[in-house]
């Protein structure tokens, strides 16, 4: 089962990515060092190249094409000859079509354990685990993360999908703040969330007219929660080892203190609950919000469309606020949950099986990542370097194919940080620093998801319901207590034993 907030952060975080991040690769036929440096690729052979069949996402923001120099480089280095078509339409709806027709490609891009699952168990695509004899670049690659493979297995440690490394960094999210305006008004950086209302008291003395923190909805309870050790809905607590519910625990209600104080005296905007990035763009762009949680992309997007009018304007990175038990986050270690299935029934599977290996070699992964030496980026002083072909993010996807689906298995994060200018390539830095280790709900059987589906819903429909009524004033706090008892008579307990014995057998699973 997937987190819905990882995947809704995934999809914005890669919009915003257009505005800013790499590409280019190698064009020797050689085949390169596996990411551990122990395994080798098959020898690219001079016989005709495989034919192989792929369907992957097609993004309106870089819609796909056949004459990409990913494909061309993929030919070149891996002996294929890819022939890609796009998913029209809602991925999500035509992935089932697809694989309900029988006439499956070669490969597919997939996401969301739930429904890769559901087609693994049914026989319709690989197990990779069954063929990591055929696949030493694979088989490095998991011995040396298996952090970022577990949350992919299914209930019986099946891996049906590969997993997918580096396109969009090691975190998704970070706080943001107006660095000039602190220091024209020599505000200190805050350290607690005490000092941050403190902080923010100052700024609505300062400018009245604005809403100086953005808590973007519900989903702020897992941004700001991070520092708060709780999120917003059932998550997996690396520090506990088990599946928790962070709405009724007393870190959340901290937080919820803290939100409903801040609403209270208009230090959030009265529309907390129905932000859109329309609202953002101009609360942040009128001197109406001042620290913000939001996106590297948008460092550089802001800073550079301000700048115009108002050259002093800086968007920067905020380090995270202490939460009441010391906890310093800006996010948690990003998992993507996208990648690459292979048809059961493909006529060319060993092919299919050897290209995937191919993505996670050194050769395959400077190909997505920077693409080819020469066109689009050379090396210099051992490292490698854009050339003026790639400007930014948009370039490499949109002409290149660089960082598109399919094309992001294990990405090399230094080219994202390539095209960054200096301020965001610090913020990015620095962020690192406060990301905490990933955290991701066990899969689940159908006869389990069957079991505590209907309860999660009336469960997250009434904590929703309940938990803006707190922040909006329109129930005291001092109801607390009943609340919680509402939600445990909605079966929170049982959904958590599902969850925590799918963690247990997770857990054994080597």
């Amino acid at each position: 089962m997937k987190k819905v907030v990882v995947v809704m952060f995934a999809a914005i975080f890669a919009l915003a990515l257009i505005a800013g991040c790499t590409k280019s690769n190698s064009g020797t036929d050689q085949p390169s060092q596996s990411p551990a440096g122990s395994a080798k690729p098959s020898e690219t052979k001079k016989s005709s190249p495989a034919s192989l069949t792929m369907m992957v996402q097609n993004h309106p923001a870089w819609p796909l094409k056949n004459d990409w120099l990913v494909w061309k480089q993929h030919e070149t280095n891996a002996n294929v000859k890819l022939t890609v078509s796009g998913y029209q339409g809602n991925w999500w709806d035509a992935i089932p079509l697809v694989v309900a027709s029988g006439d499956m490609p070669d490969l597919m891009w997939m996401a969301g354990n739930e429904m890769i699952h559901r087609y693994g168990a049914e026989g319709a695509i690989v197990n990779y685990l069954d063929n990591l004899d055929k696949m030493p670049n694979l088989k490095a690659f998991i011995e040396k993360y298996p952090e970022e493979v577990k949350p992919l297995l299914s209930t019986d440690g099946k891996l049906y999908v590969h997993p997918s490394r580096g396109a969009y960094g090691t975190y998704d999210g970070l706080y943001l703040y107006r660095e000039d305006i602190f220091q024209k008004h020599n505000l200190k950086v805050p350290q607690t969330f005490d000092e941050l209302y403190t902080t923010l008291v100052e700024l609505k003395k300062l400018y009245p007219d604005s809403t100086p923190l953005l808590f973007s909805g519900l989903v702020g309870f897992t941004n700001f929660g991070y520092s708060f050790n709780t999120e917003h809905g059932f998550y997996y607590n690396p520090d506990d080892k088990v599946v928790k519910y962070g709405p009724i625990e007393d870190n959340y209600r901290k937080l919820l203190e803290f939100a409903a104080k801040a609403y209270k005296e208009k230090l959030i905007p009265i529309e907390f609950g129905n932000m859109n990035s329309e609202k953002t763009d101009k609360l942040i762009t009128t001197d109406k919000a001042f620290i913000y949680y939001g996106y590297i992309p948008q460092i550089d997007s802001y800073n550079t469309k301000m700048r115009a009018s108002n050259p002093s304007f800086k968007l920067a990175h905020m380090i995270p606020p202490k939460g009441p038990n010391g906890k310093q986050y800006d996010a948690r270690q990003f998992l993507l949950g996208e990648g690459l299935t292979v048809s059961s029934k493909s006529k060319n599977k060993e092919a299919a099986l050897k290209y995937v290996d191919y993505l996670f070699s050194d050769l395959g992964r400077d190909t997505v990542s920077w693409g080819k030496e020469g066109v689009t980026y050379e090396v210099a002083g051992g490292k490698k370097k854009f050339l003026p072909a790639i400007k930014d993010q948009k370039t490499a996807s949109v002409e290149y194919g660089l960082k598109t689906s399919g094309n992001m298995a294990y990405f090399d994060n230094d080219a994202n940080l390539a095209l960054m200018s200096e301020e965001s390539k610090k913020a990015y830095t620095e962020a690192e620093k406060y990301v905490g280790p990933m955290s991701a709900l066990p899969s689940v059987t159908k006869s389990e998801d069957d079991a505590i589906k209907l309860k999660s819903q009336a469960i997250g429909k009434y904590v929703d319901e309940n938990i803006s009524k707190f922040v909006l004033g329109e129930k005291p706090l001092s109801d607390w207590n009943s609340y919680v008892e509402g939600v445990k008579k909605l079966g929170v307990d049982d959904v958590l034993k599902v969850y925590n014995d799918a963690q247990a057998r997770l857990d054994k699973k080597k």
